[in-house]
């Protein structure tokens, strides 16, 4: 009997305990996941994203990008290139700075799953299609960068 009793009361003593780490920031200056802008909002914060790849064929060694605000999401289309026709296109992040108020959205390419032993030995350009959605509003840049083995390089920037 007295285990049931001592079980109650931990699992009391933790719920409590727990209630305060639910919580993030200090309620007072409203730090923390947020801060306070008049309207009860939180800051923007990425909720989800998605990628495609629209089309892979022989080219050459295009990178660009565009930029493009909607409701809450921001989408990206764009091409980069690939050394050969075992590549393929990847979203290898989307990060938002809040301090900044930019979401860098980080493209690159690698292997593709299906590609098998032999591949063409040209040049191939990738379209892609990325949203990232928000909640608590949109960030006020956005900067791009396209990755193809050699380091990240900005490909676009866009302001709302």
């Amino acid at each position: 009997m007295h285990r049931r009793a001592l079980l109650r009361r931990l699992g009391a003593a933790g719920a409590v305990a727990l209630a305060g780490c639910a919580s993030s920031g200090d309620p007072g200056t409203g730090d923390g996941g947020g801060t306070d802008n008049g309207t009860g909002d939180e800051d923007p914060h990425v909720t989800g994203t998605e990628f495609t790849v629209t089309r892979r064929e022989s080219g050459t060694q295009v990178s660009e990008a565009s930029v493009t605000f909607g409701t809450d999401a921001v989408t990206v289309d764009g091409t980069i290139w690939g050394a050969n026709g075992c590549k393929t296109a990847a979203l290898a992040g989307a990060d938002y700075d809040a301090a900044a108020d930019e979401l860098t959205v980080a493209v690159e390419t690698g292997a593709r799953d299906d590609a098998g032993d032999a591949c063409t030995q040209a040049i191939v350009e990738i379209d892609y299609e990325t949203m990232v959605q928000f909640e608590g509003g949109l960030p006020g840049r956005v900067v791009v960068t396209h990755d193809h083995g050699d380091g990240p390089t900005e490909v676009t920037t866009a302001e709302r």
